[in-house]
């Protein structure tokens, strides 16, 4: 059994989804994809995908990234539309929950960021004018900081597991995983970027290795004890490979 991550497949774009409709529909069989958010905020196109990967992985599991929670058109919030994904899930047999791979156990977790990333003050605030969630996240009202919110989603994940623990979370946990705001082209990233408590359930869950996107800067890294891998598809505009840049992880 091998273990692969990716995240950031934006299956909006018609190059991206051509990339997973051209994975071998048998190579990967007894393998298992963590995708670690941002497919696109379409219903039908994130169904599209997740059936696409469903078909060719033994097992995949998600977790829902800033793009899925848009609200373009018509009723309802974002959180409506995280169940409205997550009962989406469930119908495609793509597991949002923690479950057994083999011998490991992979736990995704819910996110969302917090200005407080911004530790040392130094991003842009007013690159964030254009920053699409401000227009298309739509929250309850008296629903609290978002960040926190989804924080206590996981409440019930955190605990120990009888196995090594993979965990997968869209947004970053670390500010040392994003480069010094000078090195950024999106000077306004810091703000949105992630959420450093994340970090702590991932250390109380003992997680081996944490799979993250968001950024689209890849890494794998080792900090105290734990494995961060991003391995972002990106935009079709950023990106050289012709295929989809699958990261094995973990081989059992």
């Amino acid at each position: 059994m091998r273990v692969y991550a990716v995240s950031d497949l934006h299956t909006d774009f018609k190059e991206n989804i051509e990339l997973l409709r051209r994975l071998s529909p048998s190579a990967h069989k007894r393998d298992v994809l963590l995708v670690a958010g941002d497919i696109a905020d379409r219903i039908e196109t994130i169904t599209e995908t997740l059936s696409v990967l469903r078909a060719r992985f033994r097992q995949v599991f998600y977790t829902l990234g800033n793009h899925e929670l848009w609200v373009r058109a018509g009723g309802g919030d974002s959180l409506e539309k995280m169940r409205r994904v997550v009962a989406l899930c469930d119908d495609l047999g793509v597991q949002t929950r923690p479950g057994k791979a083999g011998g490991l156990w992979v736990v995704p977790l819910f996110s969302w960021y917090d200005a407080g990333f911004d530790v040392d003050g130094s991003a842009n605030a007013a690159e964030l004018e254009g920053w699409a969630d401000l227009y298309f996240c739509k929250w309850p009202e008296r629903v609290g900081p978002i960040s926190e919110y989804f924080l206590k989603l996981n409440a019930g994940r955190l605990r120990r597991y009888d196995g090594p623990v993979i965990s997968l979370s869209h947004f970053l946990p670390r500010r040392d995983l994003l480069p010094p705001t000078t090195r950024l082209r999106f000077k306004g990233l810091p703000l949105v970027a992630g959420c450093a408590a994340l970090d702590e359930q991932i250390r109380r869950l003992g997680s081996v290795a944490h799979v993250f996107g968001h950024s689209h800067i890849n890494c794998d890294r080792v900090i105290d004890g734990v494995r961060y891998v991003q391995n972002a598809l990106k935009y079709p505009k950023d990106r050289k490979t012709k295929t989809l840049p699958l990261k094995l992880i973990w081989k059992h």
